[in-house]
């Protein structure tokens, strides 16, 4: 169970990654780089989901759903965090490729379960 989110983060990432690259050939650096940046700030606070979820294993099962949904809701927080911060101290931030990372970054899991269904 812990590599299959492991590997999420890591689809997450190449996604991202290759989509910056794209950009990188079509619009240009800084386009590639707020595209990776918005990207991040989706892939960070799922790794270290992931890395929380997998210290936690092997504990007392009944504690399971509480350590999930706590870092499920730190997880948002830090997301939305990561964006504030994106959008106060990035200067001429382009918002499209921001918000096409963002959004690959949060789908790109899904492209897992539809490879396994």
């Amino acid at each position: 169970m812990m590599s299959v989110m492991f590997a999420a983060v890591g689809l997450q990432a190449a996604v991202v990654l290759g989509l910056s690259i794209a950009a990188l050939g079509v619009s240009g650096g800084l386009a590639a780089w707020h595209l990776a940046l918005g990207g991040l700030t989706a892939i960070v606070p799922n790794g270290l989901f992931a890395l929380r979820l997998a210290l936690h294993r092997g504990r007392r099962p009944e504690s399971y759903p509480t350590v999930f949904f706590l870092g499920e809701f730190a997880k948002i927080g830090l997301t939305v965090g990561l964006l504030a911060l994106l959008i106060q101290y990035v200067s001429d931030l382009q918002w499209l490729p921001m918000l096409i990372g963002l959004i690959a970054a949060l789908k790109a899991p899904l492209l897992m379960m539809w490879r396994r269904g």
